[in-house]
């Protein structure tokens, strides 16, 4: 066990109501809930695991078996489903032991007094930052407590972005748990660390490069949003108190979200997702959003529309202006379509729309990695066979 693990187990441990724990990720949540597990024993009650995902579930398990692999382990948690008949689950409850369990299976038993609530010595919640006022979570902990009152919650969560969302994320979750204490344990903190800096992984930053169109986007998204902000500044002096603004502040302010939307959507979907999205924008919101009308906001569309296509004449059969870098594909339009009505076109030349297809940069970057890595193990292999010879 790493050193900043048992100090999370002995904050937890001081203060018998439990506590809500939020870590950065990637600091092995798994193996700090199978260190609790193997402190639990079966005189002090049975010991349920909530809210667990199926991979949480099975790192769990093969943390505690690797732990001790040639013995048996006395408390491996089990799992009650719905499969097991109502008598063998108040056997479970009973029994002291340790057990995964499903909100719905845990809130239909209490509702129908099938667990005994003076037999339960704690909760250990995963996943706290999806729980919320009216999640079944809340609703079985509000339960529990009523009926008894030594029992202690530990809920935990590894997606620490996750608890900032809304209005008092982390203050909501630790109303709704009925818990008083948070403990925030970031990578910066000093156990965490001193224990990190003892092996530290060989890191490789790789940067992804934006193409032309997609730092157009980009820069046109941030002007829009400078503009909404001077708007926004005029019109109410950014007054704090929500519910006194007006309702074009309001829709600022929802604009804001969406561009700050269209800005992660840019490196995360492909030219085509990412078009198809701005176009189902433009046909929600396009009668009461205000970003839309801004002066900047026609170069959005305009450079989506680019990574994925772009209209050209032929003269002769020969494509105007194509790109000899791009593979394309040539199809001709209609004379009847709304495209070509708006393009010049000579007597003896046509509208060819050319299919652009943009690939994200972020898949070239990893081909290039993988290659780099297949190359790597190439050579290691060739080496240890002329070692051999």
């Amino acid at each position: 066990m790493v050193q900043f693990h048992e100090h999370i187990i002995s904050d937890l441990l001081e203060d018998p109501n439990g506590g809500l724990v939020v870590l950065s990720s990637g600091l092995a949540l798994h193996k700090l809930i199978a260190s609790l597990l193997l402190l639990h024993h079966p005189s002090q009650g049975t010991l349920l695991l909530l809210s667990a995902s199926p991979s949480q579930k099975s790192s769990i398990l093969s943390t505690l078996q690797l732990q001790n692999p040639n013995g048996e382990i006395p408390n491996l948690p089990s799992e009650i489903t719905s499969d097991l008949l109502a008598h063998h689950r108040l056997s479970l409850y009973s029994s002291g032991c340790t057990f995964f369990i499903t909100a719905r299976i845990l809130i239909v038993d209490l509702l129908t007094s099938r667990l005994p609530t003076s037999a339960i010595a704690g909760l250990i919640i995963l996943n706290a930052h999806s729980l919320s006022d009216t999640s079944t979570e809340a609703f079985i902990v509000r339960i529990l407590r009523s009926f008894n009152r030594s029992l202690y919650i530990r809920a935990f969560s590894d997606k620490p972005h996750a608890m900032v969302s809304g209005f008092a994320k982390a203050e909501r979750t630790l109303k709704c748990l009925y818990l008083r204490k948070l403990h925030f344990w970031p990578r910066f903190q000093v156990y965490v660390s001193q224990d990190l800096e003892r092996d530290p992984p060989e890191v490789v930053d790789v940067r992804v490069p934006m193409s032309a169109h997609m730092k157009g986007i980009q820069k046109a998204v941030i002007e829009v949003m400078d503009a909404c902000l001077k708007e926004m500044r005029k019109t109410n002096k950014l007054d704090p108190i929500w519910h006194t603004l007006g309702k074009r502040t309001k829709q600022l302010v929802s604009d804001l979200k969406t561009l700050r939307k269209l800005l992660d959507y840019l490196v995360r979907y492909d030219a085509v997702t990412y078009l198809k999205y701005l176009d189902s924008l433009r046909a929600s919101e396009s009668f009461r959003s205000v970003w839309i009308f801004a002066e900047s906001s026609y170069k959005i569309f305009e450079y989506a529309k680019k990574r994925v296509y772009h209209f050209g004449r032929s003269d002769g059969g020969k494509l105007v202006g194509q790109c000899k870098s791009v593979a394309t594909k040539k199809r001709k339009l209609e004379d009847g379509k709304k495209e070509t009505d708006s393009l010049p076109m000579g007597t003896n030349s046509g509208v060819v729309l050319e299919e652009v297809l943009e690939e994200a940069p972020k898949w070239k970057v990893l081909r290039e990695v993988l290659e780099e890595i297949e190359e790597e193990r190439e050579k290691q292999a060739l080496s240890k066979e002329e070692l051999v010879n």
